[in-house]
């Protein structure tokens, strides 16, 4: 078995009241299986993950309350942003993004920060990956201009209206797929993920996997998981 160690890549996850838990757990759990298990042909990819808000718990939804105890508060990742490779930015219904949309508070400062940064040096490009309705969020941040994005089958219009309204480089063309790899974001150096509907995270985060690592890793970690995957086109 390879002890070969590969690069590590330090994943943001922005939680807030009544995200999601699928959304951003989902992720997680595949992001976790690459670095605890390793295939026997590959070395070693390690993801470090980090949730963020901005207070020290927060009560997540997903039909009931889950109390999350978070790592990191939001001031303190914002003045450590560059050293974060990933962001993950999942959803909530309706009354939990339509307040962060209108609100431009501290989560969408965080989103547009993180879009603005450069490439780390030797290192491939930083990704923002967006799950189910967390790219509302982004949209509000206004960094989708120009960009194919895809979001939950009941958002698209919604997030339509948030791009026309936020993003003034370019029309976005919003389509509903199970994930859309969109690459750079316009003028940036952060690739863009963005996930449809709560499950679609999983789809989403194998197929990050595959693009760090290489393919045989994300088919590696979907057997792990039990789960049904098949890379879809970009």
């Amino acid at each position: 078995m390879s002890s070969t160690t590969g690069p590590c890549y330090k994943v943001g996850v922005l939680l807030f009241q009544g995200t999601d838990i699928l959304d951003f757990a989902g992720p997680m759990e595949v992001l976790s299986h690459v670095s605890h298990n390793r295939n026997p042909n590959q070395p070693d990819r390690m993801f470090t993950l980090e949730t963020i808000a901005q207070s020290p718990t927060i009560c997540a939804a997903g039909g009931s309350c889950l109390t999350v105890q978070v790592d990191t508060l939001l001031e303190h990742a914002l003045r450590q942003i560059y050293k974060y490779d990933i962001l993950v930015v999942p959803g909530g219904t309706p009354s939990v993004t339509q307040p962060l949309v209108d609100g431009d508070g501290p989560e969408l400062e965080f989103i547009r920060q993180f879009a603005a940064l450069s490439i780390p040096p030797s290192r491939k490009p930083r990704i923002l990956f967006s799950v189910c309705t967390g790219v509302l969020l982004v949209g509000a941040a206004g960094v989708l201009g120009g960009m194919t994005v895809t979001t939950h089958h009941r958002a698209v219009d919604e997030l339509r209206a948030i791009c026309e309204r936020f993003n003034k480089s370019g029309s976005s063309n919003v389509l509903h797929k199970r994930y859309i790899d969109g690459g750079l974001l316009k003028g940036g150096s952060v690739q863009l993920i963005t996930a449809g509907g709560i499950s679609s995270g999983l789809d989403a985060s194998l197929h990050l996997v595959s693009q760090l690592t290489d393919p045989d890793m994300a088919a590696f970690v979907s057997r792990v998981m039990e789960y049904d995957w098949t890379e879809q086109d970009k």
